[in-house]
């Protein structure tokens, strides 16, 4: 059984201390992942502006977000300065050097989650194209994969994903990989939705801690035909290295085969293309996140 492995670089300090403790990890146990990284600057702190939403303070609370981040992420781009991806160039190339795909979670991670429906056009696309440019620039290699911020898309950034020319998606969260449609027209770009929970979303809910979390997801991976996991490297590569050591040693024992999702797009493609189905893209509240993220109208996911 093939799992897609996803890890979500969100902020700067998940880049310089998460990203370096996952590599390290994945090398030991010999298996390889997509990393998807915001490629621009880090302006985190613009979080506490949504602390009005429904789940957002509580949340917080849950993950132990100061202890989690630390203040100089919480702070960042208000307060302090915002960082630069490019700034740890060498993390970066360390990625696909490691056997990694390296794939791009948008430039402006704040912006692109906050603002996606009032961006323009033109905007979205801008937010595209400098993040493949930065990756190319450092990396010498264009990305194949595309991941919203905070699963947020809609009928614009998933037609731009064509014509940027992306191989994959992963812009929602669902059960099945499908290819969106936006207004009855089928897009070509494949969409690899996060089908598990993610730890930030368990953690603290009905007293579910790192090791129920564990006991909660491992019977669901073989739920779906493609399943896909997504990690943060915040979380997974900080407080929570052990939860990510003890999943993988999970699925060496059920012989499952963790890969990039460049590789689980490949197989999903050479299975039957026939069989993949078309489905609207809806925002809808999935358990323990805040506000809406994007999922397929049908394929939604369970729990």
């Amino acid at each position: 059984m093939i799992l897609g492995l996803r890890i979500d670089v969100c902020t700067h300090e998940g880049l310089r201390v998460g990203v370096p403790n996952l590599l390290s990890l994945l090398e030991r146990r010999g298996v390889r992942a997509s990393f998807f990284v915001a490629l621009g600057p880090d302006r985190s702190g613009r979080a506490l502006f949504q602390a009005l939403r429904p789940g957002f303070l509580a949340k917080m609370r849950r993950t132990r977000a100061i202890r989690t981040y630390g203040w100089r992420t919480i702070l960042s781009g208000t307060v302090l300065p915002a960082r630069h991806a490019v700034d740890l160039a060498d993390i970066l190339r360390a990625i696909p050097d490691g056997g990694h795909e390296l794939a791009v979670h948008g430039y402006d991670h704040r912006c692109w989650q906050d603002r996606l429906s009032r961006l323009t056009e033109a905007e979205v696309r801008e937010e595209m194209v400098q993040a493949v440019t930065v990756c190319q620039r450092v990396t010498g290699r264009r990305p194949e994969g595309f991941g919203a911020p905070g699963w947020q898309c809609n009928a614009t950034s998933l037609r731009l994903v064509d014509d940027v020319g992306f191989a994959y998606a992963s812009d929602t969260r669902g059960r099945h990989p499908f290819y969106p449609s936006v207004r009855g027209v089928r897009r070509q770009t494949l969409q690899l939705p996060t089908t598990l929970p993610t730890l930030d979303e368990m953690l603290g809910l009905d007293g579910t801690d790192g090791e129920g979390f564990l006991a909660l997801i491992a019977p669901r991976v073989e739920q779906d035909p493609w399943p896909v996991f997504t990690m943060h490297a915040e979380m997974e590569g900080g407080e929570y290295l052990w939860v990510a050591e003890q999943f993988l040693d999970r699925c060496a024992v059920r012989h499952i085969d963790c890969r990039p999702l460049a590789d689980l797009a490949r197989a999903v493609h050479a299975e039957d293309e026939s069989r993949i189905p078309s489905a609207e893209v809806a925002q809808r509240p999935i358990r323990g996140r805040a506000g809406c993220v994007a999922v397929p109208v049908g394929l939604e996911p369970t729990g």
